[in-house]
């Protein structure tokens, strides 16, 4: 039995599929089909059913599983530990932010990074909360800073802080006199949302089909400036964390009714090894996250 064949076997129970698990280790299906092979046949039994383009665990496959995939897991983080104490000096640290958290976070996270880790390679993703999430799950990202209501059961989080999605207007709307605005209300108005991957376009669109409409969304940006810009000059309304700083007279931020208010936190794949720099960057974010907000 080899390691190879066992993270094989690992990714074909995830993905499902044999081409997915071969484009994920970068060699041809055969190889994966041959290794799946060798292993059932050292084990004795089958650990797949195959069905027309889908493998779904048997039940010994299942049990297999459980049993190897934290073996694996502890293994990978003793040589990430290893290379870490190697690799002290240098290295890269990648994180994943939403632009509208980036806009609150980043300046900050980068200064103290610059100033702590010199040679380390600072590698920043940004994308919406729930791309961020897809990224570290498939280890494509170190940490992520994201919305973690309804987060996956697969990654760490620790919560930072609550924050509200509020509704920006020219200042000059009509809905300027309100207090909160009811969905029902955005049934006539144009929206400049966030791309598919954000977690505030998710939840916009879901309370409009609550109440018995599709908005009319005219741009998807994830140019935070872009769409405040856009809202000024009439072009449609749009969503804004309420941590942001706006320091512009020309556009208002108000709740809407219900309030859509979600919580920010740190996000990393349980059972990841942690590099020293990765709990650095933790404990800092947790500290200027509670300071300033």
């Amino acid at each position: 039995m080899e390691l190879k064949q066992l993270e094989f076997f690992i990714s074909v129970a995830e993905l499902g599929n044999m081409t997915k698990a071969a484009q994920q280790h970068y060699v041809s299906q055969p190889n994966i089909t041959v290794a799946i092979k060798k292993l059932e046949d050292e084990l004795g039994v089958a650990l797949f059913k195959r069905e027309y383009k889908k493998m779904t665990l048997t039940e010994k496959g299942h049990l297999f599983y459980n049993s190897i995939k934290q073996t694996l897991a502890q293994l990978q983080n003793a040589v990430d530990e290893i290379k870490d104490e190697q690799h002290k000096l240098s290295g890269t640290v990648t994180i994943g932010i939403p632009p509208m958290i980036s806009a609150y976070l980043f300046t900050p996270l980068l200064e103290h990074f610059r100033q702590e880790y010199p040679q380390w390679e600072l590698n920043v993703l940004v994308e919406g909360s729930a791309g961020v999430s897809e990224r570290v799950l498939a280890e494509e990202a170190d940490l992520g800073i994201v919305i973690i209501d309804n987060i996956s059961p697969k990654l760490e989080t620790v919560p930072l802080f609550k924050s509200e999605h509020k509704l920006c207007i020219p200042s000059e709307h009509p809905f300027h006199s309100l207090s909160q605005v009811p969905f029902a209300l955005l049934k006539e108005e144009s929206l400049i949302l966030m791309k598919i991957d954000s977690v505030h376009r998710k939840n916009v669109l879901s309370h409009c089909e609550a109440c018995g409409f599709l908005p009319k969304i005219v741009l998807s940006s994830n140019q935070i400036e872009t769409n405040i810009d856009s809202v000024s000059k009439g072009v449609g309304l749009s969503f804004l964390l309420d941590i942001a700083k706006l320091n512009r007279n020309d556009v208002k931020l108000i709740s809407m009714d219900p309030p859509l208010t979600v919580t920010i936190g740190l996000v990393w794949r349980k059972n990841k090894y942690l590099s020293y720099a990765m709990k650095d960057l933790i404990n800092f974010i947790k500290h200027i996250s509670f300071t300033q907000h």
